[in-house]
């Protein structure tokens, strides 16, 4: 069986920089099925024919200080990371139908030696034989700075009290949808780093790792 770290969190709890890390450090594959919503609200927004086909051009490229997402070599970096993609993303991830277009597309991530995947129905949909399921959370006040700084270096200026609403309406729309809501399953355990350095949060997770692998 190839092991799988299925993180799975609110917006601004830091599982992106979390999960991506961790599959450095590990060596793993890295899904970030936020992303993949993401991209495909960018082709929607830009009225791109056959998405399913379509994004399976573009490519995320990344260590651990940097990313660029190319679409046909076109950096689209600070496109799909700006509040706008955000909230269409959030508002396309309710259709069925497009959760059952990208779900073959995030299952192909599983290969060896090992998964990292990160985003909101990890452990309840894409991947429930993960024996490491973590939920990643923290305060809203905390979220909402991490994501302002976020996309303060992308470039981005930010009106703070529309961010927060924004934010507090994806949390609504993320936990209260129909289709693959965000839940805590019965098998995940949870980690609040409000108060945890990125670094301190690593380790958790890998001693996590270490005792169920």
């Amino acid at each position: 069986m190839i092991p799988i770290v299925a993180i799975d969190g609110p917006s601004g709890s830091g599982k992106g920089t979390i999960a991506k890390l961790l599959a450095l450090d590990l060596g793993w594959n890295y899904l970030d099925s936020g992303l993949i919503y993401r991209c495909y609200a960018y082709l929607s927004k830009n009225k791109i024919n056959n998405i399913k086909e379509e994004i399976l051009f573009i490519k995320h490229e990344f260590d651990s200080k940097h990313e660029k997402i190319l679409y046909k070599d076109k950096n689209i970096t600070a496109d799909i990371r700006s509040a706008e993609i955000s909230m269409l993303s959030s508002e396309i991830s309710q259709q069925q139908q497009v959760r059952d277009d990208l779900f073959k597309i995030q299952k192909a991530y599983l290969k060896e030696p090992g998964l990292v995947a990160e985003g909101r129905d990890m452990s309840s949909r894409l991947f429930p034989e993960s024996k490491v399921q973590i939920f990643l959370t923290a305060s809203l006040e905390e979220r909402l700075k991490r994501r302002l700084n976020q996309l303060r270096n992308h470039g981005q200026k930010v009106n703070i009290s529309k961010l927060k609403d924004e934010l507090t309406l994806r949390d609504q729309r993320d936990s209260l949808r129909k289709e693959s809501p965000l839940i805590k399953t019965v098998n995940s355990i949870t980690v609040d780093n409000t108060n945890e350095t990125v670094e301190e949060t690593l380790d958790l997770i890998k001693n996590i790792i270490n005792e169920r692998y």
